[in-house]
């Protein structure tokens, strides 16, 4: 399954939960519960399936990542030591398009991952080009000196909308960099998932 670039809405409904990196809004939960002519009258409870499928799905589309890259972050966190739902989610949040959203510089995972692509970000000076670049401890992240976006960028950082910088990035007094002090915790995960049902879900395909 290819990234999903349908209406966002339908799917912070369909899940139930707000979810910051797909659409950052109130407005999305006025309405809590799935969209489809039955509306709120429909009530059925989820098989485990479903209930492991539906966090998962939570997790893909807040990262704005595709099935397949889903896939090959889980088939590497099985490959490594330590609690895979945790280790899985220290990846994600580690993607450097994630990184742009949570300093505040674009509005949403996926506008970060434009400005990412079309060359307005450096890590130590460097441009990168890679939104899915895996970034680590020490590094900064920063904005090209000169890109056109930096107006936009200022703009999005004074949105008071905005989810609080996370612990693991320290902003530089200039306002356009960021260093990335130690690797993201388990509370640094803006949004309601369960790790484990993620786990169990791709432990029995």
């Amino acid at each position: 399954m290819a990234r999903y670039r349908g209406p966002r809405l339908k799917i912070i409904r369909r899940l139930g939960t707000p979810l910051p990196g797909l659409m950052r809004t109130e407005a999305d939960l006025k309405r809590p519960f799935p969209p489809g002519q039955h509306g709120p009258s429909r009530k059925s409870k989820l098989s485990g399936f479903a209930l492991r499928l539906r966090e998962k799905q939570k997790l893909r589309f807040h990262y704005g990542v595709s099935e397949k890259q889903l896939n090959r972050y889980v088939e590497s966190v099985f490959k490594t030591k330590g609690n895979p739902g945790l280790n899985l989610l220290v990846k994600l949040e580690s993607r450097l398009d994630n990184i742009i959203f949570r300093s505040c510089f674009a509005p949403s995972i996926n506008a970060a991952r434009q400005m990412v692509r079309h060359g307005h970000i450096t890590i130590n000076n460097q441009r990168v080009d890679i939104p899915s670049y895996m970034t680590s401890p020490e590094e900064v992240i920063g904005v090209y000196e000169k890109s056109k976006m930096q107006k936009a960028i200022q703009t999005n950082q004074k949105d008071q909308d905005n989810l609080p910088i996370p612990g693991y990035l320290l902003p530089m007094e200039d306002g356009k960099r960021v260093k990335i002090t130690t690797l993201p915790t388990r509370k640094d995960v803006p949004i309601t998932v369960n790790e484990q049902l993620i786990i169990e879900y791709y432990s029995g395909k």
